[in-house]
């Protein structure tokens, strides 16, 4: 069986205030009661739905709202031997809400053809919503120490009011998953190849197993026949048997019958003198 192709997703920010005042939390952008740590998780899971019918395993450096350290979140990619490495987050500005439009961040020269991979294909699906490319930049002090293609996607300004209006609906969250979904497959066919050969030796051992199920069913069918053949056949031989016995019992010669003969006892006649 062929390793499946391993991609990590980083649902950016996260955790909640609690009772715990050495417990930290990070909300991302915050613009009333809309928070970045919400609609990042909300897209990973989707990006994760499309990716898993692609055969990939898809690690997420957090499920849930919880907070993890920037280095925490490489040290779980790095250790399933993750293949890419993609951070979700969206996008504010202060001061100026007329600012918009998609970004890619990549950390290292390394990393440039898969943001443009990446860029590609939101580019592609948020064309629609007449959003506007700001294409890919470096940004260094992005995840120092990723050995892997790596991006930080910002689809969109959350501090837009008509973007933060979009990010809040389920068919723009599904086109950015999408767009992000197809940039990967265009970064690395292999991804696509590795869905073909899982999928060819999956089909391979479901038949192997089915033969194998069909030879052991034949097997049980063939010992059911001989046991019920041998006890057919043991009853016939028994039958036989007895049936000869019976006829040379019935062929012996039999005594005569046992006839009660009759005596008349003479009464004796005393005399007297």
């Amino acid at each position: 069986m062929p390793s499946p192709y391993v991609i990590a997703i980083d649902p950016g920010h996260g955790g909640s205030p609690t009772s715990d005042p050495t417990q930290l939390w990070d909300p991302g952008v915050v613009v009333g009661s809309i928070m970045e740590k919400d609609i990042t998780l909300d897209l990973a899971l989707r990006l994760r739905t499309l990716l898993q019918r692609e055969r990939v395993k898809v690690v997420l450096t957090r499920s849930s709202d919880q907070y993890v350290e920037i280095s925490e979140r490489w040290n779980r990619a790095h250790a399933v031997g993750a293949r890419m490495f993609v951070s979700l987050h969206v996008n504010a500005y202060d001061g100026d809400s007329t600012i918009n439009g998609l970004a890619i961040f990549y950390p290292k020269p390394d990393s440039f053809s898969f943001a443009q991979a990446i860029d590609a294909g939101l580019a592609q699906t948020l064309k629609r919503f007449q959003i506007a490319d700001d294409g890919v930049a470096i940004k260094p002090e992005l995840w120092v120490r990723t050995d892997v293609p790596t991006v930080t996607v910002e689809p969109a300004y959350l501090t837009n009011p008509r973007e933060r209006g979009l990010l809040l609906q389920d068919d723009f969250r599904d086109a950015i998953a999408m767009g992000v979904f197809q940039g990967m497959l265009a970064a690395d066919p292999e991804i696509e190849e590795t869905k073909v050969q899982l999928a060819h030796t999956e089909a391979a051992a479901t038949a192997q197993r089915l033969a194998a199920e069909s030879a052991s069913a034949d097997a049980a069918r063939t010992a059911t026949a001989t046991r019920w053949g041998l006890i057919i056949g043991g009853l016939a031989v028994l039958f036989v048997v007895m049936r000869a016995a019976i006829r040379r019992q019935s062929r012996l010669p039999q005594p005569p019958a046992y006839r009660r003969r009759t005596y008349r006892r003479r009464r004796s006649v005393s005399r007297r003198y």
